[in-house]
């Protein structure tokens, strides 16, 4: 089991740009406790990103996009948008705020006419080592 599990591991590595085993092990280690504290969090401060595909054809939909980043200006940071594929368009927000409040901002996004997808994902940060 050990030296499958080390095979896979110097695949790994080698795949994805790592340096070492334990650089490997260190990112993961770090992810797997950021992703338990995201669990175990139901108030804090987190950094997330919220990437939105939409249909290039629903004009009105970067308006409805564009008040929600008034709506939510003390939370987002910033945002992007891209032209991609025929036809669709990515915008990507960054948002710093309270866990409830990020989440709130998604579900409003995915409410609008003409997403196609949206994706998020979530940081906790401990608030007295972020700037504001």
């Amino acid at each position: 089991m050990i030296p499958e599990l080390l095979s896979r591991l110097d695949l790994f590595v080698k795949n994805t740009g790592y340096s070492s085993r334990s650089e490997a092990i260190r990112m993961a280690v770090r992810e797997t406790l950021s992703e338990v504290a995201l669990t175990r969090l139901e108030q804090g401060q987190v950094v997330s990103t919220v990437t939105v595909i939409s249909e290039r054809e629903h004009h009105a939909l970067d308006s409805h996009l564009m008040d929600l980043r008034h709506e939510y200006d003390d939370s987002i940071f910033g945002n992007m948008h891209i032209h991609v594929a025929k036809g669709y368009c990515v915008e990507i927000f960054m948002v710093r705020d309270e866990y409830e409040k990020v989440l709130d901002f998604v579900s409003r996004v995915r409410t609008l006419r003409g997403i196609r997808e949206v994706k998020y994902t979530m940081t906790p940060i401990d608030e007295r080592e972020v700037e504001r």
